[in-house]
C-alpha cells in the first residue's frame, strides 16, 4: 500500500515553510526545501514528477545573526550552532535606572533581625521607586511603570506596619519602674507589658490604717502590687509579715486558688501606699495565650512567695525565750523581723497602729519605728495562710 501523495505534500510544505522562516532563510542562499520535499514525494510514491538535479552549494549557508532566539537547527545531517557574540554596545542607561540597582544592591546587604527587614523594605521601596520613575519618563513603558508603581506600594505597607510595631511604648512613671524592676531583667518586651497593663484595674491609693483586704470576706478576684508605701499581712489580729514596694500582696492565691474564694489573712496599710490592681480573670486569660508570659508571671509570683516563706522560716528559726530580732532580707534593702511570744499584745497589728498614733519620748519612737518595720509572727501556724 503506497503513501497519498496529495496527503503528504500539504504537511511537508508547511513545516519547511516554518523551518525557512525562523531561521531567515531564503531561495538565495540556493536551498529551496519546499520544492525539494515536493520532488522527493513525487518520485518516492512512482509520479511523474521528474526528480530535479541536487543543488550543488558554492558556498557555506548563511545564517543570519538575529536577536531572537538562537537555537541548534538541524539540516541535512549537518548540526549547526549560533552563539550571537555583542559587536556593539548600547549606551549607559539613565541616572533613574543606576540610582533603582544601586539601592537593590544595598537591599541584599539586608541584617537579620526586625531592623534588618525594616531596612530591607526602605531600599526596596527606594529602588522600584526609581524604577518607576525609569519607565514614566526615560523608557516610556507603561508595564515597566505599573509594576514597579505596585512593588512601591506592597514595601511601603510593609514599612509602615514595621514602623507601629516599632514604636516607642511609654508608661507613667510608677509603671515604668515596675516594668524596669521585674519584667525587663526577664526579657519582657514594652509590647508584652503594655499587655499586661491593659488587663489593669485601677491604681488603688490606700490611706494609713485602711484595710486592703479583710480575711474571710474580701474574694480572691485580683492581683495586687504595692508600687508604693507598705502594708501588714496579719490573721486573727495577729501581724505576720510586711509587704513593702514591688511585691504582690496576694501572690500565694495566684497558685490553686479560685476567684470565689476569699482572702485568709488580712492587708492593712501601715502608710500611705499605692497599689496596682489587675483584674484577675482577665490577666490569665491574656497570658494564656503566650506561653512565654505565663512563665515570666509564674517565676515572678513564684519567687515571691518563696520570699515570704524564707521571711516565715527565718524568724521561726531565731525565736527564744524573748525578744530577738531575724534577718529580713529583699532585693534591695535588709530589715530586722522582731519576734515575740504568743499571748504577748505588741504583736498585734492594733497594738502597732495605735502605738504608732500615740507617740511617746525618742526611745519609744525609736521602737515603734522598729517595730513599723518588723514582722511579728505568732506562731508556726502562720504558715498554713501563706500556703493555702
Amino acid at each position: 500500500m503506497g503513501f497519498n501523495s496529495t496527503v503528504l505534500e500539504p504537511i511537508v510544505t508547511t513545516i519547511a515553510s516554518i523551518l525557512l522562516l525562523s531561521n531567515n532563510l531564503t531561495d538565495e542562499d540556493g536551498f529551496n526545501l519546499s520544492s525539494s520535499a515536493s520532488s522527493t514525494i513525487s518520485s518516492t510514491t512512482g509520479g511523474t514528477t521528474p526528480t530535479p538535479a541536487p543543488t550543488t552549494f558554492t558556498t557555506e549557508p548563511s545564517f543570519p545573526n538575529s536577536h531572537g532566539i538562537q537555537g541548534i537547527i538541524k539540516m541535512g545531517g549537518i548540526t549547526y550552532t549560533d552563539f550571537p557574540v555583542c559587536t556593539s554596545w548600547l549606551p549607559i542607561n539613565h541616572i533613574y535606572f543606576q540610582l533603582a540597582n544601586i539601592f537593590l544592591f544595598l537591599s541584599y546587604l539586608a541584617p537579620n533581625g526586625i531592623y534588618g527587614i525594616l531596612y530591607l523594605r526602605i531600599t526596596l521601596t527606594i529602588g522600584c521607586m526609581f524604577f518607576s520613575l525609569w519607565g514614566w519618563v526615560v523608557l516610556c513603558a507603561f508595564d515597566t511603570f505599573l509594576w514597579n508603581a505596585i512593588f512601591v506600594l506592597i514595601n511601603l505597607i510593609h514599612v509602615i506596619v514595621i514602623c507601629y510595631y516599632l514604636r516607642p511604648v511609654r508608661f507613667t512613671p510608677e509603671l515604668e519602674q515596675v516594668y524596669k524592676s521585674l519584667f525587663q531583667p526577664l526579657k519582657v518586651s514594652r509590647h508584652q507589658f503594655k499587655r499586661v497593663i491593659n488587663c489593669m484595674k485601677l491604681i488603688r491609693y490606700v490611706k494609713f490604717q485602711e484595710i486592703y483586704a479583710q480575711e474571710k470576706i474580701t474574694r480572691v478576684d485580683s492581683l495586687s502590687l504595692v508600687l508604693s508605701g507598705r502594708l501588714v499581712i496579719s490573721q486573727n489580729g495577729r501581724a505576720l509579715h510586711i509587704v513593702s514596694q514591688h511585691q504582690f500582696l496576694d501572690s500565694p492565691e495566684w497558685f490553686g486558688v479560685s476567684t470565689d474564694e476569699f482572702f485568709q489573712v488580712s492587708a492593712t496599710a501601715i502608710e500611705d501606699s499605692r497599689v496596682l490592681i489587675w483584674h484577675r480573670d482577665k490577666l490569665k486569660l491574656t497570658i494564656m495565650g503566650d506561653q512565654f508570659l505565663q512563665a515570666v508571671f509564674d517565676h515572678i509570683l513564684g519567687r515571691d512567695v518563696v520570699k515570704k516563706l524564707m521571711q516565715v522560716n527565718e524568724s521561726l528559726s531565731g525565736m527564744g525565750n524573748g525578744h530577738c530580732v531575724a534577718n529580713l532580707s529583699d532585693d534591695s534593702e535588709s530589715k530586722p523581723l522582731l519576734v515575740v511570744k504568743k499571748g504577748e499584745e505588741s504583736g498585734s497589728i492594733t497594738a502597732i497602729i495605735n502605738r504608732q498614733l500615740q507617740g511617746g519620748g525618742d526611745d519609744e519612737e525609736s521602737l515603734l519605728e522598729h517595730q513599723l518595720e518588723a514582722a511579728v509572727v505568732e506562731s508556726p501556724q502562720v504558715l498554713a495562710p501563706l500556703t493555702s
